[in-house]
């Protein structure tokens, strides 16, 4: 989500002082489409109304504010994408919302009795936006706690009212046909006019010279987020690693070791083309022959306190599990089945995968925040934006797949301290300025030994003969995986995210360098805590081949190298 950035202020500081010291000869906007100093731009307007709890007050004000984010539709959040970023958003104030309502003048956070519900309305702007169709999702931040800076502040948590600009009629129909509640139905908001020289497609769409507004958008906030961001991290990140070089880690940096690597030629058994004909020794056998990680709940024990203490800077919303104090994780059914296995359910929380930017020496992005495929990644590497590269990670039921596809799974969320991903060998690389004109999917084998026996001899791969009639895949190719480090995202159906590494596990450039404490370490030059768990070990890393010939032979498609 856009922050207002030093360098963006020192622009706006620049421009005002050009102004102020040219205004014996500024000249006039007469309207002509060529004098415009600025292009013009998009607006979209409208009424964000809220029903729910009554609001929490602190300080003789309303806590919180009304967010309102405009997602271009090209280029999605998750669960929905792979998008990061909203092109734009503004903050509605608590106190403008409900402007009526009584507030208490005590210092301590004060915050009413949930029912009876009331409803509030304020008018909303965002501005500036460009062309094209997007999707407006919005929450309430009842506890004032939203700090766009940071991705573990960045989105709703539990208790906090979500909605957007939605379909109530459409989402009831969707919910009940796919067996996702609590996933709403956007309706699109289109911002400008179809290019007089072509049809009425998003493409084409421009801002006349005048500008336009998209008005009277309805948002409405009415559900209660029921659960905690997805906070965990891959055992065995919380402690620091040995020393172990890799080609995205030359200097063998023991903070940067990865918790998991993966061979770019990778092979895995193939998957029984009936899973549900298949024997149990069979699904096990395939299971054990793909990458694996084990993603716990929270944060490491040790770090527990550090995490959720209100005084300290994190004060994450973290539910305790029995008596080892590092959280919990929800896991339910999606309401569908994998593309890649048939008939085998698809859980929340969904898992991928997705590759940073190269900086193998961490001097640009020692915390390992900076994905591939985004407007960052020119900065850290000085070279021009690249593909978005994705692999897909596989939630298992009870750590196994026998247990996901044998079912029953669950409906209602089930909370455990942890759960089993598989890492499929394919990746999908998709053009980042554009999702949803499809992606090109990538794997090293097509065909591999089935899972059956030897016997079967090469079987076709299931991640990939599925794939290849899915919507939004172009092309199925054999290539090997693109080398480099990928960061780790758990999503739940809210659109609730959790990345690592995040800004908890490391220390950024102006904070100095990380040292290890008694317990939990900090940084040099701006003390603060640092929680490994959530740091730069917490990724996998593609690594060189074991077979280079052939990667050489089918060596990495360049869609998943450069646009």
């Amino acid at each position: 989500m856009r922050s207002f950035s030093v360098s963006a202020f020192a622009c706006v500081l620049g421009c005002f002082a050009f102004v102020a010291g040219a205004c014996g000869d500024v000249p006039v906007d007469d309207a002509r489409e060529d004098a415009r100093f600025f292009p013009a731009r998009g607006v979209i307007r409208g009424t964000v109304t809220y029903v729910g709890p009554r609001p929490c007050s602190r300080d003789g004000h309303i806590v919180g504010n009304a967010l309102v984010f405009a997602f271009n539709r090209r280029n999605l959040p998750p669960p929905d994408g792979f998008g990061g970023a909203s092109d734009n958003f503004v903050a509605v104030p608590g106190d403008v919302l409900f402007r009526n309502e009584p507030r208490s003048t005590s210092r301590e956070l004060y915050c009413p009795p949930s029912t009876p519900a009331i409803t509030a309305s304020a008018p909303f702007t965002v501005a500036p936006v460009e062309a094209g169709d997007y999707q407006i999702s919005s929450f309430y931040d009842r506890r004032g706690r939203f700090y766009p800076s940071f991705s573990f502040r960045n989105m709703p948590e539990a208790g906090d009212i979500a909605g957007g600009c939605i379909d109530l009629d459409e989402a009831r129909t969707h919910a009940v046909a796919a067996g996702q509640a609590n996933r709403p139905v956007f309706l699109p908001v289109r911002v400008g006019v179809a290019d007089a020289s072509s049809a009425a497609t998003e493409s084409s769409l421009v801002v006349p010279p005048n500008g336009f507004v998209a008005d009277n958008i309805a948002v409405t906030l009415a559900s209660v987020v029921p659960l905690a961001r997805p906070v965990f991290y891959p055992q065995g990140s919380e402690r620091v690693g040995r020393a172990e070089a890799s080609p995205a880690n030359p200097t063998g940096n023991a903070l940067a070791v990865p918790v998991l690597a993966i061979r770019q030629d990778v092979k895995t058994l193939a998957m029984p083309a009936n899973a549900t004909e298949a024997t149990d020794a069979a699904l096990a056998a395939y299971q054990s022959s793909v990458p694996t990680l084990r993603l716990m709940a929270g944060v490491a024990p040790n770090e527990f306190a550090t995490a959720v203490d209100p005084a300290g800077p994190f004060d994450l919303q973290l539910s305790q599990r029995g008596t080892t104090r590092t959280g919990e994780l929800a896991v339910f059914a999606r309401g569908t089945n994998l593309a890649a296995f048939l008939n085998v359910a698809e859980l929340w929380p969904r898992v991928v995968f997705v590759k940073l930017a190269d900086d193998p020496l961490r001097r640009a992005d020692p915390q390992s925040l900076v994905l591939q495929g985004t407007p960052q990644e020119s900065a850290v590497t000085g070279a021009p934006m690249r593909p978005l590269v994705v692999l897909e990670g596989v939630t298992l039921l009870d750590d196994s797949l026998v247990r996901t596809l044998r079912g029953p799974t669950p409906v209602a969320p089930v909370f455990v301290d942890h759960v089993t991903a598989l890492v499929r060998p394919v990746a999908t690389c998709f053009d980042p300025r554009n999702l949803v004109a499809g992606a090109i999917v990538v794997t090293p084998h097509l065909s591999t030994i089935g899972a059956q026996g030897a016997s079967s001899g090469d079987n076709p791969r299931g991640e990939t003969t599925s794939l290849a009639g899915q919507p939004g895949v172009r092309n199925v190719m054999r290539g090997c995986l693109p080398l480099g480090r990928y960061a780790m995202m758990m999503t739940y159906p809210t659109g609730q995210v959790w990345r690592v590494p995040n800004e908890l596990g490391g220390c950024a450039l102006s904070e100095g360098a990380f040292v290890q404490g008694a317990g939990v370490g900090s940084c040099t030059a701006k003390p603060r805590p640092v929680l490994l768990s959530q740091g730069a070990r917490a990724v996998i890393e593609v690594i060189e081949p074991q077979e280079p010939a052939l990667c050489n032979q089918f060596a990495v498609p360049r869609a998943c190298l450069q646009l």
